[in-house]
Formats: structure tokens, sequence, C-alpha cells
């Protein structure tokens, strides 16, 4: 079977023509398939169309939200209800074309377990949309090292059996290529259409970019944590056991913290002859570092022995947080680390003696509260299959006798 995911919130006016369109395409495909709309707590009559819509057509399935949730959270619970061996996302405001859906499975079926939809000729606002998207794509590949043109595009093919291992959350919908190499995917990329938006109103804007940049780092470090990785052969001298001990992915987020630790243990030591502020808080920075690689080591081993979220530290990162602390904790970070580098400037000014002393304190602690929330996203991804960001409401169907059914 063929299943076919479309979050959607106040669609009201694209949803009737886009399951036309995805049925003609499906019918030439030839598979049984299923067509599951995900209405991400709606206050239009998107809900009340797919409705009656459910009550004609036998292939489609309406799952709604108790109450918006975000567009991964509908996507993760589309996955989750989907039943076909082959399952395509894609958006619910007509700008992606079903048209390619042969296309995006044939390249499936040479082998591959997930592949991309590049929107090479996007129909979007240039500025505000295009520009932002290419740089962010452009970094996304750079960092990760998944060269994906397009990696915002809703518009993918998948092996059920692959993305279900993959938790969604957060917003991670965007970074779903990189993502998937955690559980080793094979990823390819095709062109495909792209229509301008004609009804509705686009639920994204220039706002989210700083989060994106946020991301990019936390899922850098994710994927280096998580990602398996080949170990070192016949490890009988002292370098191939020191190989494999570096190699070892239950010590991947301690090594972590003590390769970002090592540079200001070296600076530490350096300036330790003066014993001045910037000494202690380059020395401290570096043990706090090492002190966080070692309990996000822990509440990874937690997170992989039990069946709930345990402890108050994974309880702050996933509930207090949102289960995005680099979201919460960066800012605040990056705010502390440009008001110690202000008092830095300042050190020769009528603020030099209070900048002298503080600008090395609010440098080490902005870079912490931002490491800080760095590895709260590990802790939050290992607990990840723990918990759901959202909650159904209704699921309806049509049954054998042609009588759509909660």
């Amino acid at each position: 079977m063929l299943s076919i995911v479309i979050p959607v919130y106040n669609e009201e006016d694209n949803v009737r023509p886009l399951f036309e369109k995805i049925q003609t395409v499906c019918e030439t495909i030839g598979d049984a398939y299923e067509i599951l709309f995900v209405d991400d707590g709606s206050e239009d009559e998107t809900f009340n169309l797919l409705s009656e819509l459910c009550k004609q057509e036998p292939q489609l399935v309406v799952i709604r939200f108790e109450k918006n949730a975000g567009q991964t959270a509908a996507m993760a619970a589309g996955f989750e209800f989907a039943r076909g061996e082959r399952i395509i996302s894609m958006d619910g405001d007509l700008q992606n074309d079903p048209i390619d859906m042969p296309r995006l499975l044939e390249k499936l079926d040479e082998g591959y377990d997930l592949v991309c939809g590049w929107r090479k000729n996007r129909q979007d606002k240039f500025l505000t949309r295009r520009v932002p998207s290419i740089i962010a794509n452009w970094i996304i590949g750079k960092v990760t090292g998944v060269p994906i043109h397009d990696n915002g595009c809703s518009l993918k093919a998948y092996r059920a059996s692959i993305i279900k291992q993959v938790p969604l959350y957060g917003e991670m919908h965007r970074f779903i290529p990189a993502m998937a190499t955690v559980v080793g995917a094979r990823i390819a990329e095709i062109v495909v259409s792209h229509h301008p938006r004609r009804f509705g109103k686009s639920k994204y804007g220039l706002g989210r970019i700083w989060r994106v940049m946020f991301d990019i780092i936390a899922f850098k470090l994710i994927i280096s944590v998580f990602t398996s990785s080949p170990k070192p052969q016949n490890p009988k001298n002292l370098w191939n056991r020191l190989s494999n001990a570096l190699f070892n992915p239950k010590q991947r987020a301690f090594r972590a913290a003590a390769v970002l630790s090592l540079p200001f243990f070296v600076l530490g030591r350096i300036l330790f002859g003066a014993a001045n502020a910037a000494a202690l808080s380059c020395l401290g920075l570096a043990i706090s570092l090492l002190i966080l690689g070692g309990l996000t080591e822990n509440k990874i081993r937690q997170a992989n022995q039990t069946s709930a979220v345990s402890g108050k530290l994974a309880h702050f990162f996933i509930f207090g947080c949102k289960r995005r602390p680099i979201r919460f904790l960066g800012p605040i970070g990056v705010m502390s680390l440009m008001l110690g580098g202000l008092f830095f400037m300042l050190r020769m000014t009528t603020f030099g003696t209070i900048g002298h002393g503080l600008s090395p304190i609010l440098i080490a602690t902005g870079i912490l509260v931002f490491c800080f929330g760095v590895f709260g996203e590990l802790i939050a991804f290992a607990n990840a299959k723990h918990v759901k960001d959202y909650a159904v409401e209704t699921i309806l169907s049509t049954n054998n006798e042609g009588t759509c059914r909660e």
C-alpha cells in the first residue's frame, strides 16, 4: 500500500482540489493507496469539509488534533498512522504537485530510503522566502554533510520502515534528510514542480531564520553523537585501544564536551600566572563543560534503558523547554556573550575597572549556557520516543460498507 500524508492548517479552499488531484495520480500508479489528511487544529472549515469528503471516499483518512501542534507534529502523526510500505508527504496548499509522485516512487525503488523534492523553480517571494532558504540549505549541507538543495520541501517519498524510526518534534521536519542519516537512510533528490499559492496564506516568514541557525548547530551535534560509525579493528596496541574508546558510541557526548573544553583548559593555563578573572573563567568553563558532557552521557543511557522520561534535568529540557532547549537557552547565551564582548571593548574607558572583571565572566557564562542548550538537545532527542507532541481528537475513515466512522 502507498500512503500519502498531508498536514493541513486552515486550508479550507485547498483540501478538496488537492484530494482530487492526488486521487487522479494514484489511480494511474495502480497500487492500493490511502490519503491521510492531518488537521492541525484548524479554525476554519477545513475539518468539516474533510469530514464530508470522508463520507464519499473510502481511501480518505482524516486525523484531527485537539489543538494546533505544528507541522512537524502533524507529519509525525501521519507517519505513525500510515499503513503503507511507502509513504509520500506533501504540503496542503496546492504548491506541491501530486503529478511528481510517480517519479519520486520510481527513484525510491532504485534502492533509496528517502527521496527529497527540489523546488528548483520555486514560486515564492524572492527576498523573504527564496534567499533565506538558499542560504540555510547551503549551511545545512556544509554542517551536516547531507548536500540537499531543498530541505524545506515537504514533497518527499520514504520507506516506512525508515521514516518511522526518525523522531520528529519541534519543527524538525525541515531537517528530515539530515536526521534520517541517524538511522542509516540512503538519500536521493529529484527536481519537482512548484506552484504559487492561490488560496490562504503562508504560515512562515523571516522570523524563523534565527531559530533555524540554532537548530543547525544542535542537529550537527545530534548527528555526530547518534549516527553509527565503524569501529577500529584489532584493538591490540595502545593506539587502537585509544581509537576504540574515542569512537565508542556511548562516549560521544562526553568526547564532544572534552573537545570543546580543551581550548579553554589551554587558555586558562596560559593566563593562570596572573590568577585573574579571565584565567579562572576559562578553567571554570572547561571543567563545567566536562561535567555537562558526563551528565549528558548519563541521561542518554537512562533514556535507552527506561520507557519513560526520568530525572529533573530531562524533564526540564523536554517539558520546561518544550523539547527545544537550544531555542530557550541559546538566545540567553548569545546575549551574555555579546554583553561580555561589549564590556571587553569598553575596558579602556570609565567602565574599564568593572569591564575588566565582568567581561570574561559574562563571556564564559554565555558559552556555557549556549552549550547547556545544545547538550540539552541530545537529551531531548534521546527521550523522543517517550513523548508525543500532539493529542488526536478524532480519526475518520470509511469502512467497507461505505460508512464514515470515527
